[in-house]
């Protein structure tokens, strides 16, 4: 009787565990699309940028201020980019540079960057230098070609400017003088003289050229007249020109109108070209109150080396 019962509710069981099954199946199936669906629901729009391009910063002196300026020379690697004032980045020229923004009307600033001498940002932003600004309709995906330019602020001061342009061939330049030292110790051994050989000069009519040997080994140069400016921490004093050398030679300053040495502990090494220095003079007159100061340039001639040559070119202090 008893087996006649279990038989009996065999068909009972089955049903319920079949039902039990299709509900189970039916809640997996209702999760599982409710799963994507709800992914589908929740993905972020897809964000196309705009794409910025820059070949260069073209950086110009107007004509009418090039005795008050100098000249136009300037070496600008880098460009700071900013979107409506926020940070896009700064790129090495040439560079193509992606921007997230929406469509429609914005404004883009591009500051130059220069490489500091002796530490620094390796791409920092150079406080005499204009940025360019303009206001663009971007749209995304597209690509937008800026041609930056830049001229010094109005405001910038040049307590020194030399040019090595106004003397006649052989005659020493009007702003860098020798160094006496103190009763001709350390005092130089050569003088910086102008030439217009035009395979040694970088810009106009002439260059500074000093020349070291065996019988001469030591020259030291100082700027005439010495300036007085005193910068706060927060604020630029930068030394600028353009060089090239056969041998290592350093820039410092003077302290006071004294025989006081300020090395930089920059060692500047031969080039096979020009090249252009940009120095930040502000923490050491900081840190050396005691005015006015020189800037210095020396070079010793190298061991095995029969002469070695300084060319100096568009010497400039700004502040």
């Amino acid at each position: 009787m008893l087996k006649l019962l279990l038989l009996s509710q065999r068909p009972i069981i089955a049903r319920k565990y079949k039902l039990a099954f299709h509900f189970s199946f039916f809640i997996f199936s209702f999760s599982f699309c409710l799963l994507f669906s709800s992914c589908n629901t929740f993905d972020p729009p897809i964000i196309v940028p705009v794409y910025g391009h820059i070949d260069s910063i073209h950086f110009t002196v107007p004509t009418d201020s090039l005795t008050t300026e100098g000249s136009a020379s300037a070496q600008i690697p880098y460009a700071w980019v900013y979107l409506d004032d926020a940070s896009v980045g700064a790129y090495q020229m040439p560079c193509t540079f992606p921007i997230i923004a929406s469509n429609g009307i914005h404004n883009i600033k591009i500051y130059p960057a220069i490489i500091p001498a002796a530490g620094g940002s390796p791409a920092m932003i150079y406080p005499f230098y204009q940025f360019y600004s303009v206001n663009v309709n971007l749209q995304q995906g597209s690509v937008y070609k800026f041609q930056p330019t830049s001229l010094y602020f109005t405001w910038v001061k040049f307590p020194l400017i030399e040019s090595f342009d106004a003397e006649s061939p052989g005659a020493p330049p009007a702003h860098i003088i020798n160094y006496r030292g103190l009763d001709k110790i350390g005092a130089s051994e050569d003088t910086m003289k102008i030439t217009y050989k035009k395979s040694l000069v970088y810009s106009g009519k002439g260059s500074g050229i000093a020349v070291v040997n065996q019988a001469h080994p030591y020259y030291i140069g100082i700027t005439d007249p010495p300036f007085d400016s005193i910068p706060s921490l927060s604020s630029a004093l930068f030394l600028e020109a353009n060089y090239r050398a056969t041998g290592v030679f350093t820039i410092g300053l003077v302290e006071g109108d004294t025989t006081n040495l300020i090395q930089l502990g920059l060692a500047i090494y031969p080039t096979t070209g020009w090249n252009k220095i940009y120095i930040d003079l502000a923490p050491t007159v900081v840190a050396y109150p005691i005015r006015p100061y020189r800037v210095f340039f020396t070079m010793t001639l190298q061991s095995g080396d029969v002469s070695d040559t300084l060319l100096l070119d568009n010497v400039k202090l700004l502040d």
